[in-house]
């Protein structure tokens, strides 16, 4: 298994990289996220996914520890390959992912290209119980476990529409949801509003 790549940036294209690791090349397919953080001629350390099939071995980079654990989960989803997954986290940040996810929004996974409506429900379906684990870019950890009920996506919004930040909306339901598991509507936005102030 090839974990990552230590070497100088040779070249890129619209969805790859060529890293020169002691004279060999190393084509590595990646997200737009991590192509506009490299620049030619640079020395850097791209963490790598090996794919492999059959007749062909596949290298995927990242930039960042919390983009390629979310391209792990993501693959696991069936109708989810590899070049679909970097497509999702060329079109969102891992953040913006564990969003939909909580919200349940499968519309705003459809965003990325070979991603429709369905398969976006399907991959917010499948993850929302993982959505606790799930790694965030920002912090560099995982996201206090968020309940996905629809109480807890009700109240999220309703903060997020008030202006609060989303992230300190997210940490604050999380803790509310945590307190009172059973809550209805009034009592864990009144709870998660506290937290806020």
């Amino acid at each position: 298994m090839i974990t990552f790549l230590i070497g100088t940036l040779d070249s890129t294209a619209a969805d790859s990289a060529v890293i020169n690791v002691n004279g060999v090349g190393y084509e590595v397919l990646c997200s737009m996220r991590t192509l506009t953080q490299c620049s030619v001629g640079q020395q850097m350390k791209l963490l790598t996914h090996l794919h492999i099939r059959e007749q062909e071995h596949t290298l995927f980079g990242f930039a960042e520890e919390g983009e390629r654990a979310m391209f792990r989960q993501l693959i696991q989803i069936s109708g989810v390959g590899p070049k679909v997954g970097l497509a999702i986290l060329s079109a969102l940040q891992p953040n913006q992912i564990i969003d939909a996810i909580i919200t349940q929004s499968g519309k705003t996974l459809a965003q990325a290209n070979g991603v429709g409506p369905k398969l976006g429900e399907r991959i917010v379906r499948e993850l929302k119980d993982k959505v606790g684990t799930l790694p965030t870019i920002a912090t560099g950890g995982t996201v206090e476990s968020m309940p996905t009920s629809s109480v807890a996506a009700d109240v999220l919004s309703a903060l997020t529409n008030m202006g609060f930040k989303e992230t300190d909306v997210q940490q604050a339901v999380a803790s509310a949801s945590k307190e009172l598991p059973d809550a209805p509507f009034d009592q864990l936005f009144k709870t998660s509003l506290q937290a806020l102030r």
